[in-house]
């Protein structure tokens, strides 16, 4: 069912010979006779496709960007920077989800910890690991914060839903659910934070190459800034899923 989390049950065991048997029976018993021809069902979609409309539109410039003398003129100039304010507004609403996955991260690695259940490895400079997290949520924040800013001195609106930022927020909403649903392992949880992550650093890397095709080269540096903290953010994601997986396998963590 979609929104929620399939799985062994945490609190029920492992289902016994008989149920398994049961299963088995039920397969046969329903399964169809021949393979379904879903052809028709293909073709109506396809029609959907085809006669839909967009998810969205680009909102207007609230006003004329400070840099707009330093832009190169004719379509190509209008539509990089159309575009750039939609990915803009995509990395806006996954900062902003980043930062809710991280809080609820830690709301989690606090009631396995207080459980006795679970720990993670501290940083190669000694930071806890509590500290750690709470230092990515802050950066995540800042990221958005820092990205509202760059939406207003290009003359956007950064409280837009721009069409990326609607489809992005719809793909990131399930990263959430892992997170939050009270079922999944610390390790299922980081898992789905490393999806994040990579995502992240891929959308922070286009957005660079999309400010200089743009002509605002006076993003690029804050924007390389980001992405070096997002890699570190994944570097620790990946230490710290593989420890448990390697270091604590069969354990509530995992």
């Amino acid at each position: 069912m979609e929104g929620t989390t399939t799985g062994p049950n945490r609190t029920g065991g492992a289902m016994n010979a008989d149920g398994i048997a049961s299963m088995l029976e039920a397969v046969e018993e329903l399964s169809p006779l021949g393979p379904i021809n879903t052809l028709l069902m293909d073709i109506e979609r396809q029609r959907y496709i085809k006669e839909s409309e967009a998810v969205g539109s680009i909102p207007p410039p609230l006003s004329t960007p400070k840099s707009a003398g330093k832009r190169t003129k004719g379509k190509t100039a209008t539509l990089s920077m159309d575009l750039l304010l939609d990915k803009l507004g995509e990395r806006i609403a996954f900062e902003r989800t980043g930062t809710r996955l991280y809080g609820a991260l830690i709301t989690k690695y606090l009631a396995l910890v207080n459980s006795g259940e679970t720990g993670l490895p501290s940083s190669s400079t000694g930071e806890a690991a509590l500290d750690t997290l709470s230092r990515i949520r802050t950066q995540e924040l800042q990221h958005f914060q820092m990205l509202n800013r760059c939406v207003k001195e290009l003359g956007g609106d950064p409280t837009a839903q721009p069409p990326c930022a609607d489809v992005t927020g719809t793909a990131s909403s399930g990263l959430l659910q892992v997170v939050t649903d009270p079922r999944t392992t610390l390790a299922q949880s980081l898992n789905a934070v490393l999806t994040a992550e990579l995502t992240d650093n891929a959308g922070w890397e286009l957005l660079g190459e999309l400010a200089e095709l743009a002509g605002q080269k006076q993003l690029a540096a804050p924007f390389a800034a980001a992405l070096a903290v997002e890699e570190e953010h994944m570097a620790i994601v990946q230490l710290w899923l593989r420890a448990l997986i390697i270091d604590a396998p069969g354990t509530p963590a995992v």
